[in-house]
């Protein structure tokens, strides 16, 4: 099926960049705070002012790679309870239905971090800088990946039903 592989690939375009994502500012934070730690011993002034103002801008990228790559991974919070309680037919439908207002709320979170994004524009950090936006744009940005991430879930529920859901260990439950 044409749109299960276009699916595939959104997600494995998605997959890879959250880890990409992760891995790249796990590493800087580890390093800025492992750095700071260790300039508190060494040097009489204490540590260094930039390795406060890093994990500032860098854990909402790292948080929200995270939050997109869990929902691609079946491993985000869920109530499943009413599903249970529905003919396969009218989880489905369910399942449409809540993703479909899951998109329409993260494509409003993401609107309105870009409108928070250019507020916050003129604030610079007072060592590195750098503009306030930072967070907002990571918000925003994961709140697309996110979006890409439902839909390629909404089309595998339209084609294969409720069992088209990714489940915890990352694949779906259809093979």
């Amino acid at each position: 099926m044409r749109l299960l592989r276009i699916a595939d690939g959104v997600d494995a375009a998605v997959r890879g960049l959250c880890r990409a994502v992760l891995v790249a500012s796990g590493i800087a934070l580890m390093v800025a705070l492992g750095a700071n730690v260790v300039a508190r011993y060494v040097f009489d002034a204490g540590g260094f002012d930039w390795a406060q103002e890093v994990p500032e801008r860098l854990f909402p990228w790292f948080i929200m790679a995270g939050v997109a790559l869990a929902v691609q991974s079946g491993g985000h919070v869920a109530v499943e309870t009413a599903l249970f309680a529905l003919p396969r037919r009218g989880a489905q439908a369910l399942l449409l239905g809540g993703h479909a207002l899951v998109i329409v709320a993260y494509a409003v979170l993401a609107d309105s971090a870009l409108q928070v994004a250019g507020i916050v524009a003129i604030e610079r950090s007072p060592v590195l800088g750098l503009s306030g936006s930072h967070g907002y744009w990571a918000v925003a940005a994961g709140c697309a990946l996110l979006v890409a991430g439902t839909l390629s879930n909404i089309v595998r529920v339209a084609l294969l039903g409720p069992e088209g859901l990714p489940r915890e260990n990352g694949e779906s439950a259809v093979t």
